[in-house]
């Protein structure tokens, strides 16, 4: 059976409406699902900042723990700092969604380095004994409080990521 012309041609029509993707969308989604890899990679990578910084604290190795703190928040400052470079403009939800990829790395940054506290106190209680030594922990229980707080912080920052994710790809068709 043959078809006629203006079959074949709505038909190329969408056909090509259907290949155009919408590239710098792409490029962009692409880059910020690079970047949870990248902060995988901080946060459990072998060899990462803070596999170095549990295995000084194991060794009661303090200054040790403190310069992989520091080397993970220059990880994290390289990470958000890349986001920022990210070209956004012309992209539909585009600035939206590199502005909760910061809002969220910015707020895992400051969980993980919170830690210092922690550290610092922990080697403050590792010198003391007795009564001073009870203080010190009990120093360490109340950062742990205030910790936990850092991560309702995340789990928030994370939300908002998640839900701009998806109306970035929704308004992409992706």
């Amino acid at each position: 059976m043959k078809r006629p012309i203006h079959f074949w041609v709505i038909a190329l029509l969408l056909t090509g409406l259907t290949a155009c993707q919408p590239k710098k969308a792409i490029r962009l989604r692409a880059a910020i699902l690079q970047k949870e890899r990248t902060a995988f990679n901080i946060l459990v990578g072998k060899g990462g900042a803070e596999e170095q910084k549990l295995q000084c604290l194991i060794k009661s190795d303090y200054q040790g723990a403190l310069a992989a703190l520091d080397r993970e928040e220059k990880d994290f400052d390289r990470l958000i700092d890349s986001i920022k470079l990210l070209p956004a403009t012309d992209i539909k939800q585009g600035e939206p969604l590199k502005a909760a990829a910061i809002d969220y790395y910015t707020a895992l940054k400051t969980l993980q380095l919170f830690d210092r506290q922690e550290v610092s106190q922990q080697e403050i209680a590792h010198r003391l004994k007795g009564d001073e030594a009870m203080a010190a922990h009990e120093k360490i229980y109340e950062l742990s409080l205030q910790k936990q707080e850092l991560y309702k912080k995340v789990y928030v920052k994370d939300s908002v990521f998640e839900r701009t994710k998806e109306q970035f790809n929704a308004a992409h068709g992706i």
